[in-house]
């Protein structure tokens, strides 16, 4: 053997081993990083993997199963890759088998992948369908709903949200109420850019188009508060674009419904007083608080803020300091927002907080 041929073989020799040694670590740090995910999707606010609706449990139920065919995939090409190293390593060229060309196998293959790309298919179709409370022609009107069915109406803002009961005359912001058990229709719509309503645990996304109106719907089976988000890119502060689904009784969201009906509680200390007349000097042009002469629309309403979990479109809890924080500096908070900074004293912003937090 020259040593040019000799050259050659040691240099295939080391690329072959080059390539065993970085397979086996490579596949396992792929099988780490998916069970890390997976079991993150499990704990985190949005927990996809633990669905409380029909439609959410619908579209679970397809990603278990295309997760079933990744992994099959997955497993047959890493196969496939760890019998070509080992076993063909380091082999005289005569022995290496030559495949192109064989007619049997790309029939087998492209067969075998049309029936995979078919099933996927089906599954969609009727996940489609079964992750729709109603079909779609029902949604515009009402005749196909059943009687307790309610109507919903969500308008995305860059990057806030507005909730409206229109048939209970009620306007809120970032949080809304529903009761277990009842279909909500879901009128969605957008009042700047492109946005995505999703509640992971409660049904599939929708997207919110200018100038358009979606529907979705769902049905939530299980008390408790669920995590939306924003689910389109839609600017800076998109990731903080997120709400709480609240669901209770359906004693406790009429009383819910009651009591965000009434006007806004009023001062009852001096320092609220104070802070009062400080929110309408200085907010109530871009906000709402019904009953009192703030009727800005350009921000959230305001009128029950104080019973609230979070501020800032679930950017912040809901506390003393919290709003402190985001009045005095709402880009520090949440940079790019649309809410200007205003120049208050400490003393007018603890006022204002004390005004706030009544509000409930």
């Amino acid at each position: 053997m020259g040593i040019e041929e000799r050259s050659i073989l040691l240099t295939d020799e080391a690329a072959n081993a080059t390539s065993t040694d970085l397979a086996l670590p490579a596949t396992l740090s792929l099988l780490l990083l998916g069970a890390s995910t997976l079991s993150g999707c499990q704990e985190t606010p949005a927990a996809i993997f633990r669905p409380e609706s029909p439609g959410a449990t619908a579209i679970h139920d397809l990603s278990l199963i295309l997760l079933a065919i990744s992994v099959v995939v997955l497993v047959g090409i890493e196969a496939t890759l760890f019998t070509a190293i080992f076993r063909f390593r380091n082999r005289p060229e005569s022995e290496v088998v030559q495949t192109h060309g064989n007619l049997r196998l790309e029939i087998g293959w492209t067969a075998a992948t049309a029936l995979a790309v078919f099933a996927i298919l089906g599954f969609t179709v009727k996940t489609m369908a079964d992750s729709s409370y109603m079909p779609a022609s029902a949604f515009p009107g009402n005749s196909a709903w059943p009687n307790d069915t309610i109507p919903m109406r969500v308008v995305g803002y860059q990057w806030w949200w507005q909730f409206e009961y229109p048939q209970l005359n009620l306007v809120t912001a970032n949080e809304v109420h529903v009761p277990e058990g009842k279909p909500i229709r879901v009128q969605v719509e957008s009042a700047d850019v492109i946005h995505s309503f999703w509640v992971p645990r409660l049904g599939g996304k929708m997207d919110m188009i200018p100038g358009q109106i979606n529907y979705t719907s769902f049905v939530a089976t299980q008390p408790g508060v669920y995590e939306g988000e924003c689910a389109e890119f839609c600017g800076t502060q998109h990731a903080r674009m997120g709400f709480k689904v609240v669901v209770v009784s359906a004693g406790e969201f009429s009383n819910w419904v009651r009591a965000q009906q009434a006007p806004a509680a009023g001062p009852t200390t001096e320092t609220q007083k104070i802070g009062e007349t400080a929110f309408l000097q200085s907010c109530g042009g871009c906000h709402t608080v019904n009953g009192t002469q703030a009727v800005g629309k350009s921000g959230p309403n305001l009128t029950h803020v104080g019973s609230r979990l979070t501020l800032a479109a679930n950017t912040i809890p809901n506390t003393s300091q919290e709003m402190a924080r985001w009045l005095r500096d709402p880009q520090e908070v949440k940079p790019g927002n649309l809410m200007p900074k205003i120049q208050m004293d400490a003393a007018t912003v603890d006022q204002l907080v004390a005004y706030l937090e009544g509000l409930k």
